[in-house]
């Protein structure tokens, strides 16, 4: 009350804090940072592990069992998910939800520690790595391609692209940068191993040999006492030529065998090339970067593109750098549609002021939306919330929220003055009548979104930014109602042109319609019953409608974008896989219905993380049978309608090939549609269990690609060697083995430095076009001849399990199933229910199903969400209680939160929405924003019951009051939609929910509220 009468006594104060207010928020909108997506806890990462030459099952029980055993100890981990393959394992190690973000960094240094004491009970030649999978998306991409004639020479394209990587990577504000698709660059010695098995030379004497000339290393340092010198060895391994002029062998005491003369050496990319990278059809070496969050993005991408086109104006003219994506156009483009809705809805929402309750009531709306925005944008730079579609979509949210309060208390002035209060009374007295109820009716608001804002998970935080702007809106709009609004409605009646007391019954007004609405309430209040009735049509016809609802986890992302991905036979090389997958991109472009604008392919891996949900790629290995890729189209509308009849008709055109073509979704990121997890101990078992799964799955109707981990099988050479002739040989079977690996792999004797760059110097043996022949006359100097790793064992041809997997410790066989573009995974998972039960129960004792895949994450997604509803729940009864001070009157407007549940639902099936984690979002904000109009109603009818002598006669007459600003509210609540509800994918359910859900909302209050309270004080 005093703040009030300041402001009214003392103007020069009341312009200082309206100025205060402008200048922070216009300063603020310049400094918070700018950026397309929230960021997401950091709260994955992969644990990969190399191990040459060992299979899955030596790797799951040398490797992962103590590795997970060390891991487990660390108690904020959630969840393990391994893999074993051939010569190595990955581990997705996955932290708890409710580990707090600042906490992330330090329990990720737990795991590195833990990895580290893991060590010591794992063999001694392997390569661990802790790989973060998380943090910032794509911000730019660069591609370098070559121009000039012939073939494109990858090394010269590898380096230049990596001189641009780090460039930009110091260019500031980076958090990673990236190469894709380059070649690394080695001297590769090949050694015919006919020659020198007759001079009675092996692979690793060789090899020793070359190690031994290396001599790039310090000697010594002489010291006296004027000075310090370092010693060293003069490199003589610079050229080619000086490595062919090595020394191996003397004959007849002067006769030198040089290493040229036995072998081939040449500089050349390594071969097979790990990954390959084709930007519109042509081969290219890829650069990602990375922005760090907390910065304004299109600042940062301007300053970066500067720093490309700088870089590529000094390059040969057969050398050009092509930017391939920037996040800051679709930011912008983002940023300024949304902040049309913003101009649109504000708009919308002054002009049904003007027409619903006159000018005064609008220009009102008018000063309060900018204030209330600069508040929002001041609490987000204290908050250090940056600007995204989702803070920025609880504002627009937040339009048809924040008006309700100053509507109220201008059409309480309005009433004051009407009855006879001189002005400043009029704003003491509706001050004093109105801030509990609207202190309330703001906390119910606040509390119902506070579980958006403040629960953990993924899906949570990905719209907690919305929640934050829409709790700062509404507690913005409420000290601008309190202490604003009747300020300004004060100082505006010494303008003459609001000196006229019939301004006080400004706004739309028709005797007629008053007089049959008037009729109707009273027709309703004579029978209470009529009243709670006709309320509760709507809430229960959304009730019925929720089983006929489809049901999603994310919208879809509303990106020009697609991707495909690609998988062959497992033994296939990546030059196969490059050679399918080129044929594949030619099919792509020759039957899509819709314009596409460019493509980038990744062979040899997964598709690295262009999106903030894309995650998988961080390691080429074991993908030499996998590409994926994504696609530009020109426009999204054209390419959403017509991606599922593509689709099907390239993955009917490749029934030789696994082709999963699919849009791009919002969310957190989803494997496959459908998934279960088999979990037992005999890895036999698990395969027969899961071959049965994957034939309930593939019966599904959209199901058109299934997958069984343990039913992928490889091809794989077995040395059975024969003890017997080992031994009677004499030789060592370690040294017949280490002779066929570097015979086949090669293995690193050296370095040359080549410029600014040092290039591994590997030596290996020539190839031989049968791979028989690789291995079995492999030769290995005897005693008095020639011993053939063939005399040693028989090589035999066998199929095993591509990979294994283990979930929580306990073998697993994963089965997956995916959907067509346009089909929900609900439906599917609801054809396949009955069967999935019978299958479950026939299932051998000691194996268990578990259901994963979209499923599982909407439902954690639900669960985060209402894991901090509860206590909220509680807060908002303590709230409605203290402030009716009546524990029945708190129950009725709890019951509202039930019915409006159902008019979400309703509003769903009207807008022909899936009902989601966003849809569901909204029924929660629907739920805060009808408790706020059932307890303005429920104020004002104990208001003028506050003698006990109220009837139903003057009750009408109270509802008749109410009802002008409730229908505003309401009106304008949906004009404030009407953008999302226009130009949204993403917020498009949640639109639907709230808007046709706020239109019940207004039956609600205006009928279900005054019929209750009759009931309740037996009002005759």
């Amino acid at each position: 009350m005093k703040v009030i009468e300041l402001f009214l006594e003392k103007p020069r104060v009341f312009v200082l804090t309206i100025l205060f207010i402008l200048i922070s928020g216009f300063f603020a909108l310049n400094s918070v940072p700018r950026q397309e997506n929230p960021e997401l806890a950091q709260r994955w990462a992969n644990v990969q592990v190399v191990y040459p030459g060992a299979s899955p099952e030596r790797i799951e029980t040398q490797i992962l069992e103590p590795l997970e055993a060390k891991l487990r100890e660390v108690y904020e981990i959630r969840r393990l998910v391994s893999s074993a393959s051939d010569g190595f394992s990955i581990t997705l190690i996955e932290l708890k939800d409710d580990v707090d973000p600042s906490l992330i960094e330090d329990t990720w240094s737990e795991v590195q520690d833990k990895i580290d004491q893991a060590r010591a009970d794992l063999p001694s030649e392997i390569k661990t790595e802790l790989i973060r999978s998380s943090g910032p998306p794509a911000t730019l991409l660069y591609a370098v391609k070559w121009l000039g004639d012939g073939s494109p020479p990858k090394i010269l394209m590898t380096r230049v692209a990596n001189d641009l990587r780090l460039e930009l990577a110091y260019g500031g504000g980076t958090d990673k940068a990236l190469l894709f698709g380059g070649s690394e660059e080695e001297v590769l010695i090949e050694i015919d191993n006919a020659k020198i098995s007759s001079m009675g030379l092996s692979f690793q004497e060789i090899s020793k040999r070359i190690k031994s000339m290396d001599n790039k290393r310090p000697i010594g340092v002489f010291n006296d006492e004027n000075k310090e010198i370092l010693i060293k060895s003069k490199d003589n391994l610079r050229t080619i030529h000086e490595i062919e002029d090595l020394p191996i062998q003397i004959f007849s005491g002067s006769d030198i065998i040089r290493l040229g003369d036995i072998a081939d050496i040449r500089k050349t990319p390594r071969i097979p090339s790990e990954e390959i990278v084709y930007v519109d059809g042509y081969p290219a070496i890829l650069i990602q970067v990375n922005a760090a969050f907390k910065q304004r993005i299109d600042v940062y991408a301007k300053k970066l593109e500067e720093i490309a086109k700088a870089y590529d104006s000094d390059l040969p003219s057969e050398l050009s750098i092509i930017k391939l994506y920037d996040e800051s156009f679709y930011l912008t483009e983002k940023f300024d549609n949304l902040s049309w809705s913003i101009f649109l809805a504000t708009n919308t929402v002054i002009l049904l002021s003007y027409f619903l309750l006159g000018l005064r009531s609008a220009l009102i709306v008018g000063i309060t939306i900018p204030l209330t925005v600069c508040i929002v944008l001041f609490g987000c730079r204290l908050l250090g919330l940056p600007l995204h579609q989702t803070s920025m979509t609880g504002i627009i949210i937040a339009l048809g929220l924040l008006i309700d309060n100053a509507i109220i208390m201008v059409e309480d002035y309005k009433y004051r003055r009407r009855v006879g209060h001189s002005p400043k009374n009029s704003a003491l007295i509706s001050f004093k009548n109105l801030w509990i109820p609207l202190a309330a009716a703001t906390a119910t608001t606040a509390l119902a979104f506070l579980p958006v804002a403040t629960g953990k998970g993924p899906s949570v935080e990905f719209v907690g930014g919305m929640a934050i702007t829409v709790i700062l809106s509404v507690c913005g709009s409420l000290f601008l109602a309190l202490f604003v609004t009747p300020v300004f409605l004060n100082y505006m009646e010494k303008l003459s042109i609001f000196k006229n007391k019939e301004l006080a019954t400004e706004g739309y007004s028709n005797t007629n319609l008053a007089i049959v609405y008037r009729k109707f309430l009273l027709w309703n209040f004579d029978k209470p019953k009529r009243g709670i009735l006709i309320a509760l049509i709507l809430p229960i016809i959304g009730f019925i409608l929720f089983s006929f609802l489809k049901q999603d986890f994310f919208p879809e992302l509303d990106r020009n974008m697609f991707r495909v991905s690609v998988e062959l036979p497992p033994n296939s090389s990546i030059e196969v896989t490059e050679s399918e997958t080129m044929k594949l991109r030619e099919s792509i472009y020759r039957n899509a219905k819709f314009d596409i604008r460019s493509d980038v392919w990744f062979i040899g891996r997964k598709l690295p993380r262009i999106l903030y949900n894309v995650i998988g790629g961080d390691s080429p290995l074991g993908n030499n049978n996998v590409a994926d890729a994504f696609f530009i189209s020109e426009d999204y509308s054209s390419m959403i309608e017509n991606l599922p009849d593509l689709a099907k008709l390239i993955v009917e055109q490749n029934p030789n090939l696994r082709i999963i073509i699919d849009k791009f979704d919002s969310g957190p990121p989803v494997f496959s549609a459908v998934e279960y997890r088999i979990l037992g101990d005999d890895p036999e078992i698990l395969k027969i269990l899961g071959q049965k799964l994957e034939l309930i799955i593939s019966d599904a109707p959209d199901i058109f690609l299934t997958r069984a981990d343990l039913s992928q099988v490889s091809t794989k050479f077995e040395l059975d060697f024969n003890n017997s002739n080992m031994l009677l040989s004499g030789l060592n079977l370690q040294i017949l083995l280490d002779e066929i690996s570097i015979a086949t792999q090669g293995v690193k004797v050296g370095t040359m430095l080549d410029g600014n760059k040092e290039i591994p110097i590997r030596v290996r043996g020539l190839k031989y076009q049968d791979f028989n022949d690789s291995i079995q006359y492999i030769s290995v100097p005897g005693d008095n001849s020639l011993n053939y790793s063939s005399s040693f064992g028989e090589l035999n041809l066998t199929s095993k399990p591509t990979s294994l997997g283990r979930f929580e410790g306990s073998k697993v066989n994963t089965v997956q199933g995916w959907i067509w573009p346009d089909k929900y995974a609900s439906e599917t998972e609801n054809h396949i229910k009955d069967a999935i039960d019978l299958f479950q129960k026939s299932l051998p004792p000691g194996y268990t199903l578990n259901l994963s895949g979209e499923a599982e994450s909407r439902s954690e997604s639900q669960a985060q969400l209402f894991s901090s509803a509860a206590i909220f729940f509680v807060l908002i009864v303590i709230a409605l209680i203290s402030a009716l001070n009546s524990f029945r009157e708190a129950s009725i407007i709890l019951s509202v939160a039930i019915l409006c549940t159902g008019l979400a639902f309703f509003g769903l099936f009207v807008g022909n929405a899936n009902f989601g984690f966003i849809g569901l979002v909204g029924a929660v904000g629907l739920i805060g924003l009808s408790i706020n109009d059932a307890i303005v109603v429920l104020s004002h009818i104990k208001e003028a019951n506050e003698n006990n002598d109220l009837n139903k006669e003057s009750l009408t007459d109270v509802v008749m009051r109410s009802t002008r600003h409730i229908i505003t509210t309401s009106v304008t609540t949906v004009g404030g939609f009407l953008p999302l509800l226009l130009s949204s994918i993403f917020f498009k359910p949640l639109a639907w929910a709230m808007t046709v859900g706020v239109i019940g909302a207004t039956i609600i209050a205006l009928l279900y509220i005054p019929s209750l309270y009759i009931i309740k004080e037996k009002i005759i």
